[in-house]
């Protein structure tokens, strides 16, 4: 009886622990700010954002297209990691990418449909000494402004890259 009063606690105390850690790397993020061009280590390798180019898209939206790429000692163990990629404004409004829907992004930009989602399939088609090239396009509101990309490899959280779009 006195092991169990001793070990339920413990147990607890062990599972909430994990629950806050789990909880902490999915809500409380801490940027690493980057800029538009310039290699910035994260998550074990040399990334860098070589594009984030707003577009007039068709219907009356705009679209963003943005186009980076990681540089990996290893990069067969990056692709075992889920990496997540969004564009916010200064409003708190987020996009997920529209994986190249908008016609305007193939006709203007064809070579970024031969780049990858960020992830799995980018570092897996990777050799070591070469970059993962990865784009992502994003179909937002023609007014949005301010705006910012998030990259996030689910091993580096709660850090994030984060590049803002240059000021015009």
């Amino acid at each position: 009886m006195m092991a169990l009063v001793v070990a339920l606690p413990a147990a607890l105390s062990a599972q909430t622990w994990g629950s806050i850690k789990d909880w902490r790397s999915q809500h409380l993020r801490q940027p690493v700010s980057a800029t538009l061009g310039q290699p910035i280590d994260y998550a074990g390798a040399s990334w860098t954002v070589t594009r984030l180019t707003r577009l007039a898209g068709s219907e009356g939206s705009a679209v963003v297209l943005a186009e980076f790429e990681a540089l990996a000692a290893d990069p067969k163990a990056l692709g075992a990691i889920p990496c997540q990629v969004r564009l916010s404004d200064e409003n708190g409004r987020e996009w997920q990418p529209t994986l190249f829907a908008d016609p305007v992004v193939r006709k203007q930009y064809p070579e970024a449909q031969q780049r990858s989602l960020c992830g799995g399939s980018a570092f897996a088609a990777t050799e070591p000494g070469k970059p993962a090239r990865m784009a992502a396009s994003f179909s937002i509101p023609p007014a949005a402004s301010s705006l910012t990309l998030s990259i996030a490899l689910y091993s580096a959280l709660p850090n994030y890259l984060s590049v803002s779009e240059p000021r015009t």
